[in-house]
């Protein structure tokens, strides 16, 4: 008869014992001593209209800077993934969220998309991140010329460009925005349906956040280098879907691809080592 370990981590199929995963080893161990993971940033920013994006929002969320940052990272050695990595595309916007208990200015993910299964579900499900799939090119980059696209069920959808041949469009405003004193994290809104009864009401509907900090990690880790960050230009390019195209997604692309680009900021690239497994995540009240 199956029972839980206590203090062991799960997810569907529970009965064939504890899961592995981005916070979890096989003996239930972090595997942040194994060594750092890598990240390829790609980094886009462009302003758009507050009241717009304030369409999306879950009660509670205000517009604290009116501008899209879109993310594009190729995450590579990975302890948990036995040294494998996926590609990740995300779209934050600075905001302010007012709890019952608490105030927070950080930035709320609107959707993150990603192309494996893995990190997928143990996202949606462990971190309440808005995590769905697509199938994400590598950040291709010739002669300083980097280019990207997503696509589902063979529909090309987004497309992201850089140029780093040219300076960001406006390079100290740019810098402001991703600095950003004021961020204390990354905040989700996390949603599972009831099952039956229509499906229309919620098991669980809270904000979770990702905090900025030390990620509840030793002192003691050997020191990383120093992120390599460049400053340069880019784009953004929507190719809208139909119902038939993407199913269960051209809403969500149509809903992004409304929020007009009024002037895109910048772009930046940044390359890096990081520990952070996200174990400090964590529900805001």
């Amino acid at each position: 008869m199956f029972k839980y370990e206590e203090n062991r981590m799960y997810q569907m199929p529970v009965y064939f014992g504890p899961a592995c995963g981005p916070r979890s080893g096989p003996d239930g161990e972090r595997l942040y001593k194994t060594g750092p993971q890598e990240c390829t940033q790609h980094i886009l920013v462009y302003e758009t209209e507050a009241e717009k994006i304030e369409n999306y929002f879950p009660e509670g969320f205000s517009v604290r800077k009116p501008y899209i940052i879109v993310t594009h990272k190729m995450h590579r050695n990975l302890p948990w993934l036995a040294g494998r990595g996926y590609n990740v595309v995300t779209f934050n916007v600075p905001v302010t969220y007012t709890g019952k208990e608490e105030t927070i200015k950080g930035k709320f993910q609107l959707s993150i998309w990603e192309n494996h299964a893995d990190p997928i579900i143990s996202g949606r499900e462990q971190l309440g991140y808005s995590k769905i799939f697509a199938d994400i090119q590598d950040m291709h980059v010739l002669e300083g010329k980097g280019k990207a696209s997503l696509s589902s069920w063979d529909f090309r959808f987004l497309t992201l460009d850089f140029d780093l041949n040219k300076a960001p469009e406006d390079e100290e405003l740019l810098k402001s925005i991703l600095s950003d004193p004021e961020d204390e994290g990354l905040m989700h809104y996390k949603y599972f349906p009831h099952t039956g009864d229509g499906f229309s009401d919620a098991d669980v509907a809270y904000v979770t956040i990702s905090p900025n900090g030390k990620h509840c990690l030793p002192d003691d880790l050997p020191a990383l280098p120093t992120p390599e960050r460049s400053w340069c230009s880019g784009g953004i390019t929507w190719f809208r879907p139909t119902w038939e195209d993407m199913p269960t997604q051209y809403h969500v692309v149509n809903g992004l691809a409304d929020l007009p680009v009024k002037r895109i900021i910048g772009a930046s690239v940044v390359k890096l080592q990081h520990y952070n497994d996200v174990y400090d995540q964590r529900v805001v009240k």
